[in-house]
């Protein structure tokens, strides 16, 4: 098995990483995917529906990282929305995700998993719903249609922007990983063998 330090390397030869003591950031916005708050591990990401980065991330290793290790709470993944202004479609996205949320988490991970597989068609026709009606009944895609008109759908979103911005994100696919007092800030896309590595690194 290798050793944290070589497996903080490791991340670092993939994308840029920025460490740092101190203790985890506080979840001021964002949705808890998986796993419980007080998990070895937190893992924050920072993510545009539109970018395609994000999809293969999301699809390979965050769905992987809630099965193998958010089930079993070692690991606390927390979604935050950051649509990027250069693409078209990703506000909207981000939207009909948080209305989703307003349903419960397996809703907002049924819809999260239909937007990202679903991308390159609904980034060429803006036909969102398409992609969102496949995921839900008839009866919780009415009652996400109805979410849609609270305002809060928006400040929510604009909270986790304003959180990006804070922590000086400036891309996507971003995480931030809290473990032991100390923070890592990985930007880019990470397949999960590495991000698998480093867990289990901390949590065994």
């Amino acid at each position: 098995m290798l050793k944290r330090s070589k497996l903080i390397l490791l991340l670092a030869t993939v994308c840029m990483v920025w460490t740092a003591s101190g203790r985890p950031s506080e979840e001021t916005s964002g949705h808890v995917l998986g796993g419980a708050l007080n998990s070895p591990i937190r893992i924050e990401v920072f993510s545009d529906f539109q970018c395609s980065a994000c999809r293969e991330f999301y699809l390979r290793t965050i769905r992987q990282i809630l099965q193998e290790y958010s089930s079993k709470d070692k690991v606390c993944v927390i979604y935050h929305e950051y649509p990027l202004t250069t693409h078209r479609y990703s506000r909207s996205a981000a939207q009909y995700a948080e209305a989703a949320a307003q349903l419960g988490v397996q809703k907002l991970l049924s819809v999260m998993d239909s937007l990202f597989m679903d991308q390159a068609q609904w980034t060429q026709d803006g036909n969102l719903e398409a992609s969102i009606s496949k995921a839900l009944s008839r009866e919780d895609f009415l009652k996400l249609k109805k979410a849609m008109q609270n305002p809060a759908i928006d400040q929510a979103i604009n909270k986790d922007i304003q959180l990006a911005i804070t922590q000086k994100i400036i891309s996507t696919p971003t995480m931030i990983i809290s473990y032991t007092g100390k923070q890592q800030k990985v930007e880019g896309l990470v397949t999960y063998l590495v991000l698998k590595q480093f867990i289990d690194s901390i949590t065994k």
